[in-house]
């Protein structure tokens, strides 16, 4: 909008200046209204500690030694060999438990089905490998449930006309299944120990 000055009739004076000289204001105020939201958060690596030892700052075992701490139920099969084998590297890098703390039990399904089919012949082309896993921590002292999740991946593979290709593509799928599940348990155990 634009008033007429009567000594000069063409010459334009805005009338609205106020909205343009708050709009900084205005944004200086709202940053800094976020800074003070935000400011309460705490961002922090899942598996850092408060110091350079294996006990926190309040006295309760880190999150990477609490990992350590967890004994892993043997496995039935070979598909929960996989699990465990990725499990243990994970969580104890290779070796068993120092000091058992927890207990961690698990079971494992595997389910397999066909997803394409060739058009001539009708066979199966391609299969998709379903794991599902069950599992739960509990203290190794009292035996109090301290966890129950369940967790899930899935695998594709092609199949061939050679019968030894098709079996290993098959445990393929089924350690990359394994391998997927551990790190899912994995992630799922240090938040757990890390939100303690």
């Amino acid at each position: 909008m634009w008033s007429v000055d009567m000594a000069n009739k063409y010459r334009r004076t805005p009338v609205f200046l106020a909205p343009v000289f708050l709009a900084p204001a205005f944004l200086v105020l709202a940053l800094l209204g976020s800074v003070l939201a935000l400011s309460g958060c705490q961002v922090r690596p899942l598996y850092a500690d408060a110091s350079t030892g294996s006990i926190s700052a309040d006295g309760t075992p880190s999150t990477r030694q609490s990992l350590r701490e967890i004994d892993i139920a043997d496995p039935r099969d070979r598909q929960e060999q996989v699990f465990r084998n990725a499990l243990v590297f994970n969580l104890q890098g290779g070796g068993g438990p120092a000091e058992v703390n927890y207990r961690l039990t698990y079971r494992m399904a595997v389910q397999e089905q066909r997803i394409a089919l060739e058009r001539v012949t009708g066979t199966p082309t391609a299969y998709q490998v379903r794991g599902q896993l069950s599992y739960l921590l509990e203290d190794a002292d009292t035996g109090e449930v301290l966890v129950t999740d369940r967790v899930s991946a899935i695998a594709s593979y092609d199949r061939s006309s050679q019968n030894f290709a098709n079996v290993r593509a098959r445990r393929d799928g089924e350690d990359r299944i394994g391998n997927e599940l551990a790190r899912l348990v994995e992630i799922r155990l240090a938040s757990y120990f890390a939100a303690r």
